[in-house]
């Protein structure tokens, strides 16, 4: 048995600073991890933050502010976000940017923008650093490891938290974690802090958690969502089961029916960037959605509409020959070898032949080919589509299926406005979470907004570390 002041569990965006506030107010952290080193999903992420009202972007001549971050935030979630949460991230995200510049942020020179990639902001207000989340890693890894070194913080790679303690209603006392020797440790806690990201790597518990939708997502394996399920264990409530929105496209990895390949290599479909030249058609062979729609929002929820929320990119060897590239990162030759054997992509000299090889429909199929080079000749489409540069009439043709992927987690533990996990009579009063855990939903709605994930990781961390050191320590207690 071993005790510590905060036992932070997830070692990522929000439990780093949390450590590091923490050690460095004077308390004794305890960091558990169950990979086998520290910084989580910024190792491979683009790590997208934003913030209204920051020094950067009042030199920029930009004039923001929290109160209109906070209104974008709801218009483009559609009022699905949680107020209370968005309210607090977007008052705390200035100083949070602010500090990460003062820090030696290796800020990209294009920053603050609008980004396309999800619904925009009104103004420009997306950050993100010259070596996407790494460039937050700069920051914090070097400010952690040093804690570590001071004796402030104990580290615990490989080492997995399997079960939370209670003590009494509405308190936790600590948890049970197992190390990569198999051993397993109680650690008492003053406070526990959950920072564990969430289940986007979990291909059997994601559809329990968002109402029997299909995972499929460059999720990390260590997304198995421990921390909520251990919170769950108590008693504690989960909120946006209801939320799920699929990100518009992403190809699977040749042998996994749930893991995509990484996000830099997602097929290019947004039309800001790369206007379509193809098609898109669910496995009834129909169009389902103008492929050019400006709204991301709507691309979204029309796929959310299709069976398996699956679909086909369709094109044609005019397409391929002119157009700019489809799948910008993939070499050549890779790609060739994925049109010989990946089963997500499929190459015939017909339409009735690429039918067959995709299992899509062959009428469906045909009778939309022949409806869309109508609307090419004719300059005008029935779904409002305004780009249409060619007819799709030249073999080979050429399929890519499509998915509707998760990046983060929709769904995630309901906590209160000081960010208390919520349990049958309340909140608890030593249980926190940030991050993931809470799930995307709660930042986002129903909804992706750019920079609503890693922000409030940072800020929730930072602000949990600070008020842990305001908690009465046991040692306190006792020398009373």
């Amino acid at each position: 048995m071993t005790h510590t002041d905060l036992l932070v569990v997830g070692a990522g965006t929000a439990g780093l600073p949390a450590a590091i506030e923490a050690a460095r107010a004077g308390l004794k952290v305890t960091v558990v991890e169950q990979s086998d080193q520290a910084g989580g999903t910024l190792w491979r992420s683009w790590a997208q933050m934003s913030a209204g009202g920051t020094r950067l972007q009042r030199t920029k001549g930009i004039h923001d502010t929290p109160e209109l971050h906070f209104d974008d935030v709801m218009r483009i979630s559609k009022g699905t976000a949680d107020p209370v949460l968005v309210r607090l991230a977007v008052e705390h995200a200035p100083a949070t940017i602010d500090w990460l510049m003062s820090a030696g942020f290796d800020m990209h020179p294009d920053a603050p923008a609008i980004l396309y990639f999800h619904e925009p902001y009104s103004l420009p207000r997306t950050y993100w650093g010259r070596n996407g989340g790494r460039s937050v890693l700069e920051v914090l890894l070097p400010r952690f490891e040093r804690w570590c070194a001071d004796g402030a913080i104990t580290f615990l790679p490989g080492t997995t938290m399997t079960a939370l303690h209670q003590d009494g209603p509405g308190r936790v006392r600590g948890a049970a974690v197992t190390g990569p020797d198999g051993v397993v440790t109680d650690i008492e806690a003053t406070t526990v802090l959950l920072t564990s990201g969430g289940y986007s790597g979990n291909a059997e518990l994601f559809p329990k958690l968002t109402n029997g939708a299909p995972l499929a997502g460059p999720g990390a394996p260590t997304s198995t969502g421990g921390g909520l399920l251990a919170a769950l264990e108590l008693g504690a409530r989960v909120r946006g089961e209801d939320l799920f929105l699929p990100t518009y496209g992403g190809v699977l990895l040749r042998d996994s029916g749930s893991k995509t390949v990484p996000l830099d290599d997602y097929p290019a479909l947004t039309p800001q960037s790369r206007a379509p030249w193809e098609i898109h058609v669910n496995v009834r062979g129909e169009r389902f959605v103008a492929e050019d729609a400006e709204s991301v929002d709507v691309r979204e929820n029309a796929l959310l509409d299709q069976p398996d929320l699956t679909f086909w990119v369709i094109y044609d060897q005019a397409v391929r020959d002119q157009a700019p590239a489809l799948l910008p990162t993939w070499p050549a030759r890779e790609l060739d070898e994925a049109f010989a054997g990946h089963p997500s992509f499929a190459k015939a000299d017909t339409l009735a032949g690429l039918a067959e090889a995709t299992g899509i429909d062959a009428e469906g199929l045909a009778a939309t080919v022949k409806e869309y080079n109508a609307a090419v000749a004719e300059g005008q489409d029935r779904l409002g589509r305004t780009h249409l540069p060619l007819p799709l009439e030249r073999g080979p043709f050429y399929a890519v299926r499509n998915h509707g992927t998760t990046l983060k987690s929709p769904a995630g533990l309901a906590v209160d406005g000081d960010l208390r996990v919520l349990g049958p009579d309340g909140p608890f009063q030593n249980l926190f979470a940030a991050g993931e855990v809470l799930g995307g939903s709660a930042l986002s709605g129903k909804s992706f907004v750019s920079g609503m994930s890693v922000t409030p990781a940072l800020s929730f961390g930072r602000l949990l570390g600070e008020r842990a050191a305001q908690t009465p320590r046991s040692s306190d207690v006792e020398s009373a």
